[in-house]
């Protein structure tokens, strides 16, 4: 363990709703108890961040679900796919090598409750996820409540195992809520942004080859094919119809990555009957859907929200056995966190954007 005696840290912070974060220098944490302190190597950048950032989510017909109103406070460190080394450890942590490289699971539940008791922190009500409700991974340090969160990510590609704790574990569980998939049915992933990407690199690890990619941009369909899509649909310019030229009667199961009303508007004419899809996008808004269409076709709509610690070891497992192959990540310095979050905004991303953290002045 080093001396923290002296040690500061620096991070980049929301200090006002929908501004530009700005850069904080303060005393590096101590860890008592059951806590981990970790030296960042690595965080991912989500468009989740740009909606914390913003201070609210777009929840249709003028609604906003505000952070501030559900009582968070500012300042608030952003980045929930973090990755480091640990420097220091609690009294009461055991089993946690100092020097070693760990995923950490953001998603922090309550610890009280029955959600949490079942290890599914991810479902808590009163969550804690780092990079929202605690400070989170734009930052050389980060303070981890307990080891459970942490998986052992020696020998990964670090860049590339840092969404694994976001849009790997995202992506995977969506991707478990349509098995068992028959590998003669298709599926339509819609987005190909870094959690679609992520998906195919899943769906294609899990055995599913079927996969059509769907996006507006076709620059961004040409990734998706060289990433494994076996068919592409263009939803501006083709629109349901190709999907249903590749898939007649629909496809067994749409994963929306994106979350508008347009995307969830597919569901109806791009499912077959029976089909499932599984919501996991944020960018917001109110869907218009007609009823007696789930009951007549027995059509499922399912939310996904990130997933577990077991979910997430379970992910790294498939990597290290070589049946997931990572997406390659546009890699950038911490201190250009705020460039990467406009890009997100103006849709010039494509991937998974990964910070790399250095010693950061």
């Amino acid at each position: 363990m080093i001396s923290l005696k002296g040690l500061t840290m620096k991070s980049y912070d929301v200090t006002e709703w929908g501004k530009p974060l700005q850069a904080r220098i303060r005393d590096t944490p101590k860890p008592i108890g059951n806590e981990v302190l970790l030296r960042l190597t690595h965080c991912g950048v989500c468009h989740s961040d740009v909606h914390v950032r913003d201070g609210y989510f777009d929840m249709g017909g003028g609604r906003k679900l505000s952070l501030a109103e559900r009582g968070l406070k500012l300042p608030v460190t952003l980045g929930h796919e973090p990755l480091g080394v640990v420097v220091a450890t609690g009294e009461s942590v055991a089993g946690i090598e100092i020097g070693g490289t760990y995923l950490v699971n953001p998603w922090i539940g309550c610890g009280k409750c029955r959600m949490c008791a079942a290890n599914n922190d991810n479902l808590c009500a009163n969550m804690s996820a780092l990079g929202i409700a605690a400070p989170g991974g734009f930052a050389t340090h980060l303070m981890v409540p307990d080891p459970r969160y942490l998986i052992d990510a020696a020998g990964l590609d670090a860049a590339r195992a840092a969404p694994l704790a976001c849009s790997g574990v995202t992506t995977y569980c969506a991707v478990k809520k349509l098995q068992p998939i028959d590998p003669e049915e298709w599926v339509a992933v819609l987005g190909c942004g870094g959690l679609g990407l992520m998906a195919l690199a899943v769906l294609r690890g899990l055995g599913h080859a079927k996969v059509i990619a769907c996006d507006i941009d076709d620059a961004k369909l040409e990734v998706a094919r060289a990433r494994g899509a076996a068919q592409t649909c263009n939803l501006k310019t083709e629109g349901v119809k190709r999907l249903l030229e590749i898939s007649p009667g629909g496809v067994c199961g749409m994963l929306d990555f994106v979350g508008m009303p347009q995307t969830v508007a597919l569901a109806i004419p791009g499912l077959r009957k029976g089909g499932r899809f599984v919501l996991c996008g944020l960018i917001g808004g109110e869907a218009n859907l007609p009823l007696p269409a789930f009951g007549l076709r027995e059509i499922s709509i399912l939310g996904s929200a990130v997933g577990t610690t077991r979910d997430i070891a379970e992910l790294v497992a498939l990597v290290r056995a070589g049946k997931i192959a990572l997406p390659e990540v546009d890699r950038r310095p911490l201190a250009a966190v705020e460039n990467v979050l406009a890009d997100l905004v103006a849709g010039r991303v494509t991937g998974r954007v990964v910070l790399e953290v250095g010693e950061e002045r």
